[in-house]
């Protein structure tokens, strides 16, 4: 993680040494990409990127183990994907 965050930093230099022109020249051509990939892919959402996610249940389930006092012996879970 700390290779990553030191990439960031020095990237963020860069950019921030730039001026105003170039820096536009990267927003113009950033803004000209979006504009053929909406044209490519008309339908295409930023959420498409991601599938969906299914959420963990987890409940005990009737039968536990218990020993002769009638004491749990270890609880038993069951996992449900909703």
């Amino acid at each position: 993680m700390k290779g990553s965050a030191a990439v960031n930093a020095a990237v963020g230099q860069k950019w921030n040494a730039l001026s105003k022109e170039e820096q536009a020249r990267y927003y113009e051509e950033a803004e000209a990409e979006r504009r053929l990939h909406a044209q490519l892919h008309p339908g295409w959402s930023t959420a498409d990127n991601y599938g969906k996610k299914r959420k963990r249940v987890r409940r005990r389930a009737a039968a536990a183990s218990r020993d002769q006092d009638g004491r749990l012996l270890s609880p038993v879970y069951t996992v449900i994907f909703l």
